[in-house]
């Protein structure tokens, strides 16, 4: 199958390897070359042609002084690749997305058209969000009902409005039912206010909305009009980026039959309400000589349901690289989830407080096989299960 080799020069300065990856000219299906030096500010590389990425994306990591990692990808570091790029992207503080006051889900800042880059940064956040869902992976992030029902290509509206801002919603209503002979006395335009960058921003709802007064005749028309300039209008550029990426990967009509809770549910899972540890355990396989009755594995599964719900998340990452528990359950995991048997020598004495096992143990993500040591110790086998998930070293950890 043809492929598509990119390099990533650091795995913790993911916003900027979307401008990398953007900006880079995907070649035709040529392994193994390698992004000319200064691709980020070089105007000279076109964007990327989003259907490639319907097929295999094939990723080398590059560590810190620029030697490539040991890691062959076979699926596991792209995984950790758009997990990582769309964490990354979608965090507020970059100013692409921004979160609905109260439930906390995302969609994308009207003000990120002002940000260099910002709308070809959000094209492609778009067709990372699609390849993860065109290849069956989940990403931890919710979108709000609003924005997915126009990805779907609908057009929300008054009833919509309560999940963007529910005061608002709230006021229109209002205004919906307020004593006709009152109306003018709210002293309302058809035009609408926004803040972008400490400056107030008026955009009329009609031609000459600034000084056309909302009366008992029109109210309807006013408040239908700012409904959809708040969902739509207003997020005009910056969704229709996120959403010309998103349609480049998947067709809009595959989205189609869903409904836009059951969409989230596609890209992240469902509810993050921690992982199911039973549920683990009941589909986990084990080689190389680990069984449900090894005394290293009922240790194993003591010590992880001892785990915090973050801490399981860290463990999921390390084995999958992926936080999120595959939609259904781990029996909808493939390949199935492997605890291979690593045999280290230890003192005998190590049950009794002697030396115990050195050796951290490992992962190959793109098999989601967990290589766990036989440690002798609960104590042990939980301070370097911790280490190793929380290090982030990559294939150097040892």
């Amino acid at each position: 199958m043809p492929s598509t080799d990119c390099t990533c020069r650091n795995r913790v300065q993911v916003l900027q390897l979307c401008c990398v990856l953007w900006l880079w000219r995907y070649r035709a299906w040529k392994r193994g070359q390698q992004m000319p030096a200064g691709a980020v500010n070089s105007a000279s590389y076109a964007p990327v042609v989003c259907t490639s990425l319907q097929f295999w994306v094939q990723v080398t990591f590059v560590n810190a002084q620029g030697l490539a990692e040991a890691g062959i990808d076979q699926g596991g570091l792209m995984k950790e690749l758009l997990e990582q790029i769309v964490a990354a992207g979608t965090q507020p503080e970059y100013g692409l997305f921004t979160t609905t006051q109260g439930s906390g889900l995302l969609y994308p800042n009207p003000a990120a058209e002002a940000i260099p880059q910002g709308l070809a940064l959000l094209k492609f956040l778009g067709m990372m969000v699609g390849k993860a869902l065109y290849e069956g992976i989940l990403l931890n992030l919710s979108f709000a009902p609003f924005f997915l029902l126009s990805l779907q290509g609908g057009r929300p509206g008054l009833d919509d409005l309560a999940g963007l801002d529910s005061t608002l919603h709230t006021s229109l209503l209002a205004v919906k039912a307020c004593p006709a002979a009152d109306v003018e006395h709210l002293g309302l335009t058809f035009a609408a206010e926004q803040q972008l960058f400490g400056k107030t921003v008026e955009s009329e709802l009609l031609p000459g909305g600034s000084s056309l007064p909302v009366t008992a005749d029109n109210r309807l028309l006013y408040v239908h009009l700012l409904a959809d300039w708040h969902l739509n209008a207003r997020l005009g550029r910056a969704a229709a980026a996120f959403a010309g990426g998103l349609s480049g990967v998947l067709p809009p009509s595959w989205l189609h039959p869903f409904s836009p809770e059951e969409l989230n549910e596609l890209m992240s899972g469902g509810q993050d309400e921690g992982l199911d540890i039973d549920d683990m355990a009941r589909y986990v396989q084990y080689s190389n000589g680990y069984s449900e009755s090894s005394s290293t594995i009922k240790m194993f599964w003591t010590v992880v349901s001892g785990f915090t719900a973050e801490q399981r998340r860290l463990l999921l990452r390390f084995i999958t690289s992926t936080s999120r528990a595959p939609l259904g359950g781990f029996k909808h995991l493939q390949p199935p989830l492997t605890v291979h048997k690593v045999d280290c020598g230890s003192s005998p004495l190590a049950l009794l407080g002697g030396k115990d096992v050195d050796r951290l143990p490992s992962a190959s993500t793109c098999y989601n096989m967990l290589k766990l040591p036989n440690y002798k110790r609960a104590a042990t086998m939980r301070q370097k299960l911790l280490y190793a998930i929380g290090a982030g070293a990559g294939f150097e950890l040892s």
